[in-house]
């Protein structure tokens, strides 16, 4: 009896994850949406955008972070286009699998093990403050004597440059980051311009989250929630993935 239950239960996730056209793009599209906006949210780049949308305009904060954004994920794409070349869709299933099955794991340890929070929002603002003097040329406070002119020329920042600084930040933020990870497995074994459109929607909404509020909404959530959802979000995407490489 308990066989024929188990038995039952694998035959309905199987009719579950029968995609056929329009849903396998509903696939694509919520798996890169979801485990893109787990990883984004409370995110380095996340505090980036918050920090610097204060400091500077808006505007200039969105277009410069949205910009680096889509290039980060065109490239990741691109990668995750190169793989199914090189190993077969199974091996690369597995793959995938395996790298969500440690991300999730990652995030549950973390969320786990943490004990300071806001340690990431502490530690951006501290590099944002160091990389202000390096790429927008100013003396150090500490060890320069500002006049009230070069005040008023660190507030005036050009629209440019605020966008040159947020591109820069965030693409070096992003590179080599779980998301751009998650990108390129996704695109690897799903159609890669739904896994495109799907990421780049959850970038968007997350930097216009980060740029209008994002501070407030670090200091308010806690980390360790955003970490606790990350992890269960992986480890659902590599439970499905799993399946579809071994019954599918």
């Amino acid at each position: 009896m308990k066989c024929n239950s188990i038995i039952l239960f694998f035959i309905l996730i199987e009719q579950t994850l029968c995609f056929d056209g329009n849903d396998k793009i509903l696939l694509s599209l919520s798996q890169s949406f979801s485990s893109i906006i787990v990883t984004e949210l409370g995110d380095k780049t996340f505090f980036l955008a918050a920090i610097m949308s204060i400091k500077y305009n808006r505007i200039a904060v969105l277009i410069g972070s949205t910009l680096a954004l889509i290039l980060i994920t065109t490239i990741s794409t691109i990668f995750g286009l190169v793989i199914p070349e090189l190993i077969s869709i199974l091996y690369a299933q597995i793959i995938v699998s395996i790298v969500f099955y440690c991300f999730g794991i990652k995030f549950l340890y973390t969320w786990y093990t943490m004990k300071k929070e806001k340690e990431d929002l502490q530690e951006v603002e501290q590099e944002l403050t160091t990389l202000d003097k390096k790429l927008m040329n100013l003396p150090d406070p500490e060890t320069d004597q500002v006049n009230d002119n070069v005040t008023k020329n660190f507030i005036q920042v050009q629209f440019q440059s605020v966008v040159w600084q947020a591109f820069t930040l965030t693409l070096l933020g992003e590179w080599g980051d779980k998301s751009q990870i998650t990108t390129i497995s996704l695109s690897a074994i799903y159609n890669p311009y739904y896994i495109f459109l799907g990421a780049i929607i959850a970038h968007f909404i997350c930097t216009v989250i980060a740029v209008h509020g994002g501070k407030l909404i670090a200091n308010k959530l806690s980390e360790k929630n955003f970490n606790f959802l990350g992890g269960i979000a992986f480890l659902c995407i590599a439970l499905i993935n799993t399946y579809m490489a071994v019954f599918l």
